[in-house]
């Protein structure tokens, strides 16, 4: 299997052209394009507001008002408390904070999560499980994995059993789950597993990136103790996100410096991409629902046309998934990586997995992992969808699809 450098490699050496007005952009999962409307905050704090946030002067207050403008509007959005929110780099980022972090507080801590979870949230759980170098110095506690059903729900059964069995040693559970499968787009019954991590006393984190594009806040916001999230997916620019955690939950920062108040994420504050995802929030509250009908209506009629135009396939996807997201089996696929490679040579972007996983073929393990066999795990495409997703899309991915079978 060809490292990711190869492969990138391999695009580069094809000389294909990037003009984004001609491709099929079908990756929003993996990032969303920045929305124009929100360029116009971030230029200008480039131009005008372009103090240190943590200066005492009248430049640094008002680039801190900025940084609280978006607070404030991450608090209304999600209907949390404005002192919980800090500032970060993004969902990678956060979720190291939030894991590792938990564990310089909690030593003896048992952390729970599912197995179809992201890499930013397997990465840093696989690093405390080995005690490696990158754990926090002390972890004496484990990690535990759940199994999820056939649609990629968390097993519920199996959850109550575990955190019981943490309760009988006295020794803190905190479970990390993704309401949103970035993969298959599965919805976890979050509200239902709140009641069962809140019963037995343990912590609940949620990894939001792929939900609060994709489903509203009520649905998730509320039943949590910390969730993270990320502007990139958000029609904002990379490099800013979010972190929220209730008051009494104690995270330890991982880095050390400069710092505002008592933000577990030191440095100077990206400005700029704070003012943009403010409005990109802003824009989302306003479109929400018209969005997401759009999507969900889009998603439905490009499968029918993928059906029409005689691509086979098989939807891996659960009925129950958020929209503008579905993944499928391609039948008469047997080497992924060419396809993807052929796929992009035709002007359409397009991935199989998270953009973190690094590779084009092999098996998909969130398909393994609800059931699926080998074949099919190795055949898998990932459908995701925006805000500039169109009908005509699916046409030139049917064909597309054919001429490279």
């Amino acid at each position: 299997m060809p490292c990711r450098c190869e492969l990138k490699k391999k695009i580069k050496d094809a000389a294909i052209p990037w003009v984004p007005e001609r491709t099929v952009y079908m990756d929003y999962n993996s990032t969303t394009p920045v929305d124009p409307r929100v360029l116009g905050s971030f230029e200008r704090v480039c131009r005008r507001t372009w103090g240190n946030p943590s200066s005492i002067h009248s430049a640094g207050v008002e680039s801190w008002m900025e940084m609280e403008s978006l607070i404030e509007t991450a608090a209304d959005w999600t209907g949390c408390s404005p002192e919980g929110f800090f500032c970060c780099a993004g969902g990678t980022d956060a979720l190291n904070t939030l894991i590792l972090g938990s564990a310089v507080r909690n030593p003896d801590a048992v952390f729970i999560t599912e197995t179809t979870c992201h890499s930013s949230v397997k990465h840093p759980l696989f690093h405390l499980e080995k005690k490696s170098p990158a754990a926090p110095f002390g972890f004496r506690g484990s990690v535990l994995e759940l199994e999820v059903n056939s649609d990629g729900t968390v097993n519920l059964e199996q959850l109550t059993h575990k955190l019981g069995a943490q309760l009988k040693h006295e020794r803190k559970g905190i479970l990390i789950i993704s309401p949103v499968n970035h993969e298959t787009g599965a919805i976890q019954p979050i509200k239902e597993i709140y009641r069962i991590t809140s019963e037995s006393g343990a912590v609940l984190i949620l990894d939001a990136v792929q939900a609060a594009a994709r489903l509203s806040p009520s649905e998730w916001a509320p039943y949590c103790d910390a969730f993270c999230l990320s502007g990139h997916k958000l029609y904002a620019p990379k490099g800013i996100g979010l972190v929220w955690k209730r008051t009494g939950l104690k995270i330890s920062g991982l880095r050390f410096g400069g710092s505002a108040g008592n933000s577990p994420f030191p440095g100077t504050e990206n400005v700029p991409g704070a003012a943009a995802l403010s409005d990109a929030i802003r824009l989302m509250q306003k479109d929400f629902d018209e969005e997401n009908r759009v999507m969900t209506s889009l998603m439905k009629d490009g499968l029918r046309i993928l059906e029409q135009k005689g691509v086979e396939f098989i939807l891996e996807s659960p009925e129950n998934r958020a929209p503008g997201v579905c993944c499928i089996s391609l039948k008469q696929q047997t080497d992924m990586e060419k396809l993807i490679l052929d796929l992009n040579s035709r002007g359409i972007c397009i991935s199989r997995f998270s953009a973190c996983t690094g590779r084009l073929d092999g098996e998909s393990a969130v398909l393994k992992n609800m059931g699926r066999n080998g074949k099919r795990a190795s055949q898998s495409l990932r459908i995701s969808l925006g805000r500039w997703s169109k009908r005509e899309d699916f046409f030139r991915l049917a064909e597309a699809l054919l001429e490279s079978s």
